[in-house]
């Protein structure tokens, strides 16, 4: 009995200190991850800082009002041209059923965040189709692209709704500035397999979504894959899918369990450069 409860306690142990370690890496500081990409059309000389900030799941364990303050005060302190929020501002309701009293407090933080060229954002799985365009009209930023584009400086953001509240991406291209390059922000990457690739234009999608996996393993991967059927086409960082140039944040908040583990919270720090 007496070697039964020192291994019980010791398993007791391991584990507490596993959810110690996963809800400290959780929520932490995010990491600055910087990434530079040729984009074809930018102007000789043309340097841009773009910064990419999705899934705060704000109320979450880990997402405070206090920790998203920090979040959005360091996001400002990298002083970026431009700011793409991809989504996941809830936390929890996971097919968007969350209304406007979830709503308010996720998306008013994000009005501190400052720009030159503007703070642009759109939807994702968790947000709310109806009470998200109606929150975030509420305040003058960021602005919410629904399956729209605009002209920004001297590219085009073309903003694209989550598969779950009706992702149409020749509807955000379509008005885009014909011969501009595009960036092309959408909360599931992935979903660009569903899309025929557009080679008449030079762009760059960006995305979140995945959480990089949010628990990664030794020997084992992410846990995640299992729930959710297998490993999405692109976890985290820049990849190919369908044609399209991607890059998928893990972001900095979380989803299922307040942990991480092998997957830090990060931002991303994008330098675009003429190709």
């Amino acid at each position: 009995m007496k070697l039964l409860a020192r291994v019980l306690g010791a398993l007791l142990a391991l584990a507490l200190a596993f959810i110690g370690w996963g809800y400290w890496g959780a929520t932490r500081p995010p990491l600055v991850v910087p990434f530079s990409y040729q984009l074809k059309g930018l102007p000789p000389g043309t340097r841009l800082k773009v910064l990419l900030i999705s899934d705060t799941h704000r109320g979450r364990p880990d997402m405070s009002a206090a920790r998203l303050d920090a979040i959005m005060d360091q996001a400002n302190a990298l002083k970026p041209d431009l700011i793409l929020l991809a989504g996941d501002y809830i936390g929890g309701n996971p097919l968007g059923l969350g209304g406007k009293p979830h709503l308010k407090p996720a998306v008013q933080p994000l009005a501190k965040l400052r720009a030159p060229l503007g703070v642009f954002a759109v939807l994702g799985n968790h947000d709310n189709a109806h009470w998200g365009p109606i929150v975030f009209a509420a305040q003058p930023s960021p602005r919410l692209l629904v399956n729209q584009s605009v002209d920004v400086g001297p590219l085009v953001v073309a903003g694209v709704n989550s598969d779950a509240h009706g992702a149409n991406v020749p509807a955000a291209l379509s008005a885009a500035t014909p011969g501009k390059p595009l960036l092309l922000l959408r909360h599931e990457g992935g979903a660009l397999a569903l899309d025929p690739p557009r080679r008449d234009l030079s762009v760059l999608a960006l995305a979140g979504h995945t959480h990089g996996g949010q628990i990664l393993l030794p020997l084992i991967g992410a846990p995640a894959d299992r729930i959710l059927g297998g490993p999405p086409l692109c976890r985290r960082g820049f990849c190919t899918v369908n044609g399209w140039p991607l890059y998928v944040t893990s972001g900095v908040g979380t989803s299922m369990v307040p942990l991480r583990i092998g997957v830090p919270p990060e931002m991303v720090l994008i330098t675009l450069t003429p190709g």
